[in-house]
Order: structure tokens, then sequence, then C-alpha cells
């Protein structure tokens, strides 16, 4: 069965194929909401996320010709951001040893402290627990860590993750499965198996 993209689409992917500049920014608009989640989702700051969509947005279009066939323009585009985010963490995660040392964030960052209130305790629990996870997180095996990272973001289906991390479907549900198995026992040992 022959995929095919929706007329809209076809006729932008045509007009930017013909140096439409315009035409591939509108197409453009239609995918940057997911690809700026996606690129979140590999590296955690709005800001990197941003300009890992405009390396891809630029790749992307010099590639445009490249491309087979309309009906799969999301999928190539979010393929392409999400390969520029990974070369971004891999450079921002070098970066980080060369200058300072560290591997999880910038000196000095500190978060506000919450504004006090009722229930103060339960939101420093809670917020504590969000930072033990995301250690968890940052420490899966990437071929772990990506897939969850994706399909926790809540955009995207196993098929898409599929195409995105070019793994077979059963691949990434069980890689999925596997990375939330894990963090929740981690958390467990850390003590937060009862805060869920």
């Amino acid at each position: 069965m022959r995929v095919t993209a929706d007329p809209e689409t076809a006729r932008l992917v045509a007009l930017a194929r013909a140096g439409e500049r315009d035409a591939f920014g509108d197409l453009l608009q239609r995918h940057i909401p997911a690809a700026r989640r996606l690129a979140l989702a590999a590296l955690g700051r709005p800001a990197d996320a941003d300009e890992a969509v405009q390396d891809a947005s630029l790749a992307a279009w010099k590639a445009l010709p490249g491309l087979e066939t309309d009906a799969v323009f999301r999928a190539w585009f979010l393929r392409i951001v999400w390969r520029k985010a990974l070369d971004r963490r891999r450079s921002l995660r070098a970066l980080l040893r060369r200058v300072v040392g560290l591997d999880d964030g910038v000196p000095g960052a500190a978060s506000e402290p919450a504004a006090p209130g009722p229930g103060i305790e339960a939101v420093a629990i809670e917020a504590e627990m969000a930072r033990a996870a995301a250690r968890i997180v940052r420490t899966l095996p990437r071929r772990l860590r990506d897939p969850f990272l994706l399909a926790a973001s809540g955009d995207h289906r196993y098929e898409e993750i599929a195409v995105l991390l070019d793994i077979p479907v059963g691949t990434v549900k069980w890689r999925v499965s596997e990375a939330r198995r894990l963090v929740r026992a981690k958390l467990e040992r850390l003590g937060w198996g009862g805060h869920r």
C-alpha cells in the first residue's frame, strides 16, 4: 500500500522543490512544534532545542531534492531534527567536560526557591523526586534513553519513533518498557517507591 501525503503537503513539497522558499517555510511551520518537542526531549534546554531545529531546517532545505516522496516529509524532517539534536548533545557534553569538568548542567544555574505556602513540603518532595528521576534517565544507556524520552514526550507513536531511530517497532516497545522498569527500580532503591 502506497502512503500519500495530504494534498496541501504535496503541493508545498512540489513548490519547495522548485525553489520556493515561502512554500518551504509554510511546510516547516506545520512541523516546527513537533520538531521543537523532539529536540527538547534530546537536549533538555529550549535554547539548545531551537538551535537544533534551525540547523535541521537548513539541512532539510539543502537535502529537499533528495526527498523521494512527499508522503514521508514529516518523518524525514523529524529524523533530520533528531540527528541534529544528537550532534548538539554530543558537542555540548564535550564542551562541558572540557570547560568545567561537568556532565550534567551549567554551574551556578540554581533554581529559584519555592514560594512559601500550603503544601510546600509536598511540592519540595515532588521536585526532588523529579530531579532524581531526571538524573536516573540521564544515566540510562542511549539506546534506552532516546526511545524512552521520545515516548515520554507524548508526541510520537512507536511507529514514528522506530522511523526516527531506524530500529524495528518491537525494539522500540521493548526499549521503552525496559527504560521504565529501570527508572522505577532505581527510584525505589533510592526510597522514592511510595511517592508515585
